[in-house]
Formats: structure tokens, C-alpha cells, sequence
């Protein structure tokens, strides 16, 4: 039973990888490198899990990026897309009492991979940061990047815990790369979590924004 399950939601995640594709061709995408990141560089990225949609697209061109999948039916579904877009993944949870998975990841970062995975991710609550990615900052010495998203238009599942949204074919997307995050070995977490809580938050209410300001910031980057 359980294989014909992972059958299924490995047919459904390659349905949304398709679907995926189809839409972001439509899309503009509007970015604002606030913190001059240099993506050709190993970071840490964190945003919101409703904002999960788009991630895959944006960091497309990011040559050695990994990903967290957790060992559940959603996890499995988001797996397939990931996987189509160059991604390699990690099976766990996002907290950091979860040994076999963060070893994972802490020996893919170290190697120069990349990571972007919601802050809130997998279950909640919706947009409170868990401790799990500044762990993984604090650990490798790698800087935490938050990273606000807006769509112009979307469609938002209200029946799911994070309100998750998908955007309406030929919206535009807004992206805001924030000032890099240090966070050093003597740093509480504790803290740092409200820090980046906050300033996913607020980069977030500034993509939402359409005004002068944010449109003398960005730079566009057209989907292929």
C-alpha cells in the first residue's frame, strides 16, 4: 500500500513539475539584490513555506543547490520537481534535533552546496522561524540569507496550514535578497530567530508594495 502511495504522489509531483514549467514561462520576475548577494557563492536562503512555489525557478541557475524533503506525502510530491530541476535532496525534518538528515546537510554545505528551505517548513506554525536552518548557519559559518516574495496576482489554498499561493499565469513575481546574516558560534539562537523572523517579514511587506521605491531598486530577470 505504501509503495502504490509513493507511486502515486511521484506521478502527481511530476504533474506539478509540468505545471510548474508551464506557468513560470508566463511569469516576470522583478529582483532586488538588497544585500549584493552573489549567487554564485554558497549561502543559506530563507523564506516563508507559502512562498515555496517559485523558489525552484529563482534559484534555477544556482549550479550546486540542496534541498530539504520531508519523509511525508507532501515531501514526496515536492520531491519530483526538485529533483527535475537539479536539486539534491535530503530526506528529514527541518529541526535540528533530527541527527541523520542535518549531518546531511552540513556535509553538502561544506562542500559548497547551497540551501534554500522555508524558515517555517514542513508543518508550522505559519511563518514563525524554527531554529533548524540558523543551526545549519551557525554550524557551517555560512551567512543566512532571508528572502522576501510577493506575487501580483495569485491563487492562495486556504485550506492549507500556510496559506499556501501559487501565482496566476503572467503576474509578476517580486523578489528581495536581503543583507547576508551571520550568525557565530557564540550567538543565541533563541535570538537570531526573532532577527530573521523579522526580516523575512519585512522584506515580504516591501514586495508587496508596489511603489516608486521598489521600482528604481530592482533589476529584471525575464523566466526562460
Amino acid at each position: 500500500m505504501e509503495k502504490q502511495d509513493n507511486k502515486k504522489y511521484r506521478f502527481l509531483g511530476l504533474l506539478l513539475y509540468f505545471i510548474l514549467r508551464i506557468i513560470a514561462s508566463t511569469l516576470k520576475i522583478e529582483v532586488v539584490n538588497e544585500g549584493k548577494v552573489d549567487m554564485r557563492k554558497t549561502y543559506i536562503y530563507g523564506f516563508w513555506h507559502s512562498k515555496l512555489f517559485i523558489t525552484p525557478i529563482f534559484f534555477k541557475n544556482v549550479e550546486k543547490k540542496v534541498a530539504l524533503s520531508s519523509p511525508t506525502k507532501d515531501g514526496e510530491l515536492i520531491s519530483v520537481p526538485l529533483e527535475k530541476m537539479g536539486y539534491t535532496l535530503v530526506r528529514g525534518s527541518s529541526d535540528k534535533k533530527s541527527i541523520s538528515s542535518t549531518i546531511s546537510l552540513l556535509k553538502y554545505i561544506k562542500k559548497g552546496y547551497s540551501m534554500g528551505t522555508p524558515l517555517d517548513g514542513p508543518k508550522g506554525p505559519r511563518e514563525k522561524t524554527k531554529k533548524g536552518l540558523l543551526y545549519l548557519s551557525q554550524k557551517t559559518a555560512i551567512p543566512l540569507i532571508p528572502v522576501g516574495i510577493a506575487y501580483s496576482k495569485k491563487w492562495i489554498l486556504g485550506k492549507t496550514w500556510d496559506k499556501f499561493q501559487i501565482p496566476k499565469p503572467f503576474s509578476i513575481v517580486r523578489v528581495i535578497l536581503g543583507e547576508p546574516i551571520e550568525i557565530k558560534e557564540e550567538n543565541n539562537l533563541d535570538e537570531f530567530t526573532e532577527i530573521v523572523e523579522n526580516k523575512v517579514q519585512e522584506l515580504n511587506n516591501i514586495a508587496n508594495k508596489v511603489d516608486k521605491k521598489f521600482e528604481q531598486l530592482y533589476k529584471r530577470c525575464y523566466v526562460d
